[in-house]
C-alpha cells in the first residue's frame, strides 16, 4: 500500500469510535447485576483514560443491550452488535449460560469478550475459547477463599444449597470439592429451582441432615427469601451458614439478621484500602448517590483491564493483536493487583472472608462486612480446568 493511503487510513482510524457491545441483563432476578456491571465499566474507562475516554484519539463508545437473562437473546444481541453496529470488543455477561452463548459468538467473529461479572467455572473451563478474558472471580474462588477457613473454624459435615442451573451446580460443586479436600464431609446437596418462593422444604430436609454448616450459594431476587425462611425454620439455631454474601441491598434487607455470619465476597467497597478503590467510591457517591456495590468493583476492573490492553496495542481492537498483551497481563484495580493467567485467561485477585456485624451509624439497622482475612491471588487460584488453553 503506498504511503499516503497508508497514512490516510491510519487517520480516519485515528477518529473511528472504539466500539464496546456490552450484554447484560436489565430485566429480570439479575437486572441489578447489570447496573453494577455498567456502572462500574464506565468508570473504569473514565479512570483508566484520566477522564479523556479515548485510546490513541479514538473515542470509547459503548453499546448497551439487554439480554434479559436469556442465553438465545444474548446470542442473537452479540451478532446483531458485530454485524450491524461493527463492535470490536464485546463485555459481558450477568448470566454465566448467556455468557457462554456469546462467547461462541465472541470466538465464531474472532472478537475479545471481556467478562464480567459471570462466575461459573466452565466460561473459562470446558467452554473456554481463546478470545475469552474474564475480570470477575469465578466459583473456584470463591469456594477456595471460603472453604478451607469454614473446615477449619465453622464445622466438619457440610450441607449445600443452590440454584438448579449452571451457575448454582457449579457453585454447589466447587465448595463441595474445597471442602473435602480440607477435610469435610458432605451429608447433602440440594438444588431448588431459581424461581423458589418458599425454601422450607429444602431447609427442612437439611436439618434433618443434622451438618455442623450450610454452604448457601444463591444469587438475584431469591436471596432474601431464602434467608427470611432460613429464620422461619431455625437454621441459625442449629448450624452455622456461610458461602457467598449478597449484594448491599440484598443484606440491607436481611437487617440485624445476617449479624454474625461468616462468608466469602468478592468486593465491598469498604474492605479495600488503596487509590483506586478510594476514587471509585467518590465518584460512584456522587454520580449515582451511593457507594460501590458487590460487582461495581469488577465492571470497574474490567474497564480499567479495557484500556490497558488497548493502550499497550495503540488503540488496535483487532484480537489477534490484543491476545498477545493480555495473557498474563497484570494491571492494578480496586482490590489490589489482578493477573489474566494465560493458560486460561482467569484473572487472578484478592478474595475477602468477611463476618457480618452491625453497622456503627445507629440509623443504619443493617450489618456491614468486618474483614477477617484477605485471601491473596495465589491462595485462591483456582484449578485449571479441561478446557484449558487452546
Amino acid at each position: 500500500m503506498p504511503t499516503f493511503l497508508r497514512q490516510f487510513r491510519d487517520l480516519l482510524k485515528g477518529s473511528s469510535p472504539l466500539k464496546v457491545g456490552v450484554i447484560t441483563s436489565r430485566v429480570g432476578p439479575l437486572d441489578y447485576y447489570g447496573t453494577m456491571q455498567i456502572r462500574g465499566l464506565e468508570l473504569g474507562i473514565e479512570y483508566a483514560t484520566q477522564g479523556s475516554g479515548k485510546i490513541a484519539d479514538r473515542p470509547i463508545e459503548l453499546l448497551i443491550e439487554d439480554d434479559a437473562g436469556d442465553p438465545a437473546t444474548g446470542g442473537q444481541k452479540a451478532r446483531a452488535l458485530i454485524e450491524n453496529q461493527g463492535v470490536h470488543i464485546l463485555q459481558g455477561c450477568a448470566s454465566s449460560a448467556v455468557t457462554i452463548v456469546v462467547a461462541q459468538v465472541a470466538q465464531e467473529y474472532k472478537r475479545l469478550l471481556l467478562v464480567e461479572p459471570a462466575a461459573a467455572d466452565s466460561v473459562t473451563g470446558t467452554h473456554f475459547n481463546r478470545y475469552v478474558f474474564r475480570t470477575a472471580p469465578n466459583v473456584s474462588q470463591d469456594a477456595a477463599a471460603g472453604g478451607k477457613y469454614a473446615v477449619k473454624h465453622l464445622g466438619r459435615t457440610f450441607c449445600f444449597l443452590a440454584p438448579d442451573y449452571l451457575w448454582g451446580h457449579q457453585s454447589n460443586a466447587a465448595w463441595k470439592r474445597v471442602v473435602e479436600e480440607h477435610g469435610g464431609k458432605t451429608l447433602g446437596e440440594f438444588l431448588a429451582p431459581p424461581e423458589t418462593t418458599n425454601f422450607a422444604p429444602y431447609l427442612q430436609k437439611i436439618l434433618a441432615s443434622k451438618p455442623d454448616v450450610l454452604v448457601q450459594s444463591w444469587a438475584g431476587a431469591g436471596y432474601r427469601q431464602l434467608f427470611g425462611d432460613m429464620r422461619q425454620c431455625g437454621i441459625f439455631e442449629h448450624l452455622r451458614v456461610t458461602g457467598g454474601l449478597g449484594d448491599r441491598e440484598a443484606r440491607r434487607a436481611l437487617g440485624l439478621d445476617a449479624v454474625g455470619m461468616v462468608g466469602i465476597i468478592k468486593y465491598s467497597y469498604l474492605l479495600p484500602h488503596n487509590p483506586i478503590n478510594d476514587w471509585l467510591t467518590a465518584q460512584h457517591v456522587a454520580r449515582h448517590g451511593e457507594p460501590p456495590d458487590l460487582f461495581t468493583g469488577g465492571g470497574f476492573a474490567a474497564g480499567i483491564a479495557l484500556v490497558q490492553a488497548l493502550q499497550r496495542t495503540a488503540g488496535n481492537a483487532d484480537a489477534e493483536a490484543l491476545l498477545p498483551v493480555m495473557e498474563g497481563m497484570s494491571f492494578a484495580g480496586p482490590k489490589g493487583t489482578y493477573t489474566f493467567r494465560p493458560e486460561d485467561h482467569q484473572a487472578l485477585q484478592p478474595m475477602y472472608v468477611v463476618e457480618m456485624v452491625p453497622d456503627p451509624d445507629p440509623q443504619h439497622p443493617w450489618a456491614i462486612p468486618k474483614l477477617i482475612q484477605e485471601m491473596t491471588a495465589e491462595e485462591t487460584a483456582p484449578p485449571i480446568h479441561a478446557g484449558g488453553r487452546i
